[in-house]
């Protein structure tokens, strides 16, 4: 949709602009051209029939129609719905927006304080200028969907939400349908279910409205037998329905439907009435909505199944809608923050907007079935027990079926090897029973970083880098990366260290199955051409940590733990071997073991068996001693196989195999001569 754009400071409202203006395409985010414009102006050409006007606008916007103000909208993630009135005189008309995305006041409402409800867009690491003092830069504002004009010359519907219940029979659907009506009427509502990615029943069902005039929203319910389930891909298939409504000749509107069943039970998820062990990480796919499509959410949630993951926590935003179209289609769960990121203002009037608009996050999102979990706040500083459990129980009062979190706090993520400690701290399980963030940024590809930062590249910037999220005393005093002789060096150092940490961090949490119910890695993509704790990067190629994180979050893990890094000879490399189960079946299968590097050595297969969702350890260095006589003639004095390998260094590799390949794992040792002592 073309409109005429026009960025500068707003003129008062008597004043609409006139001249000035040039061609944009919406949606259109001004910041993209490289304006830093805090206000735009948008000049849309609109039919004179009645009709309804939806508009995404971010964050604050006024409308005047031929010069009548209609109104004012506050928020970002869902829309501004305008009723206007026929105009038989005129065949088109022109409608006047301003929308306003202004700085708040850094050191007085930003950062501490804030008072736009914009989450990662407004305040966070992750985004242009980081936290820091240039972290509003390049901002969010302008017009992020394209506006929709609907026909309407009666009663229109504006929007329907469906929340499914399980009965004893079959499923109850929650329904609110709003409606926009100018006369009291009784007019029939036509609903219609229609499986939408499978083959099956349809259902019909017309319920007969008393309107009243102006905007209100209905509740129905409609009782449903026994329905096919939407189930996360592991288990099963997806099931997906689209709900369809209409009122007389009115435009139509759709909400997907999933019949499936979703809550918490000491510390797990339960979803359809069986616990699941979420494999996830948190998703920002971008930092400008108007971006995105549903070619980019195909691709990111493509890598989040390849990578054996069955959950994404949509991290501290709303995010656009494609991206819970394609996690429905593919059986994918999702952790749904509210878009409120570390502190706000504490006063009655942004208590009372943060209040307003966290229905409106149940409204608009709420029918998707891929949504599992709602959470309040990410990591509240100062209005934790205040502001974050008033927005908590508001979500809980708009959605009655699925569990929320009053908030995702700094001490369910944690970061030993990056913000401080040792990556090893990760053996004492910090975070548990749900770590929801944990990792370690990584460069990307040094044809990436030349081509973001040019001659400042090598040697590094690292106050242009900085800007771009490279953060150096983490990096280099507390992860210890070495930067190496060139950028390529540096990147490999850099993207070796995080693949590591992720694998130790999974490895250690999963070998502790049931006092950890699931992890969320931090983070999958990176949103801009940032330096982050992403495994892939803006342009969507794989870091070395993205293939750890796979090999890591494979359904049966096999995890391998060294005995020592250095081994003299007669030592044997492994200490434990465990295997980990997220599949409801039991399986039997065998463990090959192999010795390579400066040689090869086979080491004798084991065959395992695993019950369901079992979590076993079934090798320990120190138990051998003690197993029967066939064992210890098989493996003789373990170290004994090693002896005859020459000095140098090596790599213990195991795979687990039924029928075909299922996991695999490995860690780097070295033989050294004794010290002679």
């Amino acid at each position: 949709m073309k409109a005429l754009f026009l960025p500068h400071p707003a003129p008062r409202p008597q004043e609409l602009p006139q001249e000035g203006w040039r061609e944009v395409v919406l949606p259109h985010q001004w910041s993209l051209e490289g304006l830093e414009a805090e206000v735009g102006w948008y000049l849309l050409e609109l039919p004179g029939a009645r009709g309804i006007l939806e508009l995404y606008t971010d964050y604050i916007a006024e409308a005047w129609l031929e010069g009548t103000h209609l109104g004012r909208h506050e928020g970002y993630f869902f829309p501004w719905v305008l009723t206007l009135p026929a105009d038989g005189a005129h065949p088109s008309r022109r409608l006047w927006l301003r929308v306003a995305a202004p700085k708040e006041a850094y050191g007085v409402q930003w950062p501490e304080f804030k008072r736009q409800i914009k989450g990662i867009f407004g305040h966070h690491d992750c985004r242009p200028g980081g936290s820091g003092p240039r972290g509003q830069e390049r901002g969010t504002g302008g017009v992020w969907q394209t506006p929709a004009f609907l026909s309407a010359d009666g009663p229109a519907l504006l929007h329907l939400l469906a929340l499914p219940q399980p009965t004893p029979t079959g499923w109850r659907l929650l329904i609110a349908a709003e409606v926009e009506s100018p006369l009291p009427l009784r007019a029939p509502l036509e609903l219609v279910l229609l499986p939408a990615n499978f083959q099956g029943e349809a259902f019909q069902k017309e319920a007969v409205l008393s309107l009243r005039p102006g905007r209100h929203t209905y509740s129905l319910l409609w009782d449903l037998p026994e329905m096919p389930l939407w189930e996360v891909y592991e288990r099963g298939f997806p099931h997906l329905y689209t709900l369809r409504g209409q009122i007389l000749e009115g435009p139509a509107r759709t909400a997907p439907v999933g019949f499936r069943t979703v809550g918490l039970s000491e510390d797990w998820l339960v979803l359809n009435g069986r616990r699941l062990f979420l494999r996830g990480t948190n998703l920002i796919p971008t930092q400008w909505l108007s971006t995105y499509t549903p070619k980019q959410a195909e691709e990111d949630l493509s890598l989040a199944v390849e990578a054996h993951l069955n959950a994404i926590r949509v991290h501290a935003h709303l995010a656009h809608p494609v991206l819970y179209q394609v996690a429905d289609q593919k059986g994918l769960l999702i952790w749904q923050d509210f878009p409120l990121q570390w502190g706000y203002a504490e006063d009655e009037a942004f208590a009372l907007e943060a209040l307003r608009q966290a229905p409106l996050m149940v409204k608009q999102y709420g029918s998707h079935p891929c949504i599992a979990l709602w959470c309040a706040h990410n990591e509240p500083t100062h209005n934790r027990h205040t502001l974050t459990p008033l927005v908590a129980q508001r979500i809980r009062q708009a959605d009655p079926t699925r569990p929320v979190k009053e908030a995702s706090d700094f001490r369910e993520h944690p970061y030993p090897g990056w913000y401080y400690g040792h990556l090893r701290d990760f053996l004492a399980l910090p975070g548990a029973p749900l770590p929801s963030e944990f990792g370690a940024q990584a460069l990307p590809r040094a044809e990436l970083l030349r081509k973001i930062f040019k001659e400042k590249a090598w040697p590094p910037d690292f106050s242009l880098w900085s800007y771009h999220n490279f953060q150096p005393h983490e990096t280099f005093r507390v992860a210890g990366v070495r930067m190496g002789e060139s950028l390529e060096e540096f990147v490999e150092q850099s993207q070796a260290y995080q693949a590591h940490l992720i694998r130790f961090a999974i490895h250690a949490y999963r070998r502790a199955k049931g006092r950890v119910t699931g992890y969320f890695h931090f983070m999958l993509v990176e949103p801009w051409e940032g330096i982050t704790w992403a495994v892939v990067d803006v342009e969507r190629v794989p870091k070395r940590g993205y293939f750890a994180l796979k090999e890591a979050s494979s359904p049966v893990l096999l995890s391998l733990e060294p005995y020592r890094e250095t081994l003299a000879p007669g030592d044997f490399p492994l200490m434990e071997a465990w295997l980990i189960s997220d599949l409801d079946e039991a399986l039997e299968v065998e463990v090959r073991l192999w010795v390579e590097g400066e040689a090869h050595l086979a080491l004798p297969s084991l065959r395992v068996q695993l019950g369901p969702s079992e979590a076993r350890r079934f090798f320990h260095l120190m138990e051998l001693w003690e197993s029967p006589m066939a064992q210890k003639t098989r493996w003789a004095r373990p170290g004994e196989m090693l002896k005859a390998l020459p000095f140098g260094k090596y790599r213990l590799v195991g795979e687990v195999w039924q029928e075909k390949r299922i996991s695999r794992d490995e860690f780097a040792f070295r033989l050294a001569p004794p010290l002679g002592l």
